[in-house]
């Protein structure tokens, strides 16, 4: 029956010859532990070497990655087909190491020590397995290695945290209004009344005053960003720096043109915070702590892109008391551009005839 395992397994062969390098390192009193070689050269059979302290000939360390959902073993014929590239190796070793990712198996045990029995009679380098359970309990038993792997990797405590926008997603596509708008300038009959000859100007007219010219731009797309705890463990003293790249007309906090009301009227501690001059943010939250399968979403974000199709990259990284990651969202801008025309009565005859302008923000009440 398989022991229960109290940390996970390297997700890939680089972080467990890290992890390896990292723990024998310490087991060896060695700083000068190195992989061997870089991707794609000829390792003749050793993936990490150094010579422990109070030694005089280097050891050796085979590393091999098993996954963890299909149980793959490590075989014999592996065994003797790195063994066969470790006597290449110069100069020769005194040990190898075969670190496996695979759980115990008595048979390759077995095998391995016959092996080794072999070796040390003809002379040469001696041979050691240490499975999955051994390489865990080597973990707990080197304190500088296990609280790296806890803290940096997150094996034990599994932290992990998704960004994504409202559509829980972490692409989504905004549809910002523009208006395209041709001006029909017509002539106004302007009929005489002997009425006029007052100056009207001179009224003071007082049902402007107090008036705000409050509009809401259409041409800004709002989204919201979302942040997943992913994992069982809470995230604490947390917060999510980002980064706009791509063309970016403005960013705000609002879509109001005109006075900023929603500003002066917030009354609360607001958890976004935007730098418009370095296309730049950052959430902090007010609660500082997020547990287990919960949602924080911050509050609207408004930006304004150009109109054109095409991609605005946000990169964010998030970092808490114990935990950080970095990723990429994605809006994918699909600008609505709507023609109209508009038509004007003028008294000016210079003024006369059809304009069309360039394409321009939408504002609501501009119709």
């Amino acid at each position: 029956m398989e022991s229960p395992q109290t940390l996970r397994r390297p997700s890939n062969w680089q972080d467990f010859e890290t992890l390896c390098k990292k723990l024998w390192g310490e087991i060896w009193n060695c700083p000068e532990i190195q992989k061997n070689g870089r991707l794609g050269q000829e390792q003749n059979g050793v993936d990490v070497f150094g010579i422990p302290f109070g030694e005089d000939a280097f050891y050796g360390i085979q590393c091999k990655g098993k996954s963890e959902y299909n149980n793959s073993q490590f075989t014999t014929k592996e065994i003797d087909k790195e063994i066969l590239k470790s006597k290449t190796f110069e100069p020769p070793l005194k040990k190898l190491y075969f670190a496996t990712t695979a759980l115990n198996d008595s048979k390759i045990q077995s095998y391995v020590r016959t092996k080794n029995i072999d070796h040390i009679k003809a002379g040469l380098f001696e041979v050691h397995l240490f499975s999955w359970e051994t390489i865990v309990d080597l973990i707990d038993e080197n304190k500088q290695t296990h609280d790296w792997y806890i803290k940096n990797q997150n094996y034990k405590s599994n932290k992990s945290v998704k960004l994504t926008f409202e559509n829980n997603e972490s692409e989504m596509i905004i549809e910002p209004k523009f208006r395209k708008r041709t001006y029909h300038y017509k002539q106004k009959i302007v009929q005489y009344n002997p009425r006029d000859r007052f100056n009207n100007n001179l009224f003071l007219d007082l049902s402007a005053i107090g008036q705000t010219n409050n509009q809401l731009n259409q041409s800004y797309s709002k989204f919201e960003i979302r942040i997943h705890n992913t994992g069982n463990e809470p995230l604490e003293k947390y917060k999510v720096f980002f980064n706009f790249k791509g063309e970016i007309q403005s960013l705000a906090d609002n879509n109001i043109d005109g006075h900023h009301l929603s500003k002066l009227l917030r009354k609360h501690q607001p958890d976004v915070f935007l730098w418009e001059e370095t296309m730049s943010g950052k959430v902090i939250p007010n609660d500082s702590i997020l547990v287990g399968d919960d949602i924080f979403r911050s509050e609207d974000i408004y930006l304004k892109p150009f109109p054109k199709e095409y991609d605005i990259i946000i990169e964010w990284k998030l970092i808490s008391k114990d935990f950080k990651e970095t990723g990429e969202l994605v809006l994918k801008v699909k600008p609505n551009i709507i023609s109209d025309t508009k038509e004007i009565l003028t008294e000016d005859p210079l003024r006369l005839g059809v304009f069309e302008k360039g394409i321009e923000d939408y504002l609501e009440d501009d119709e």
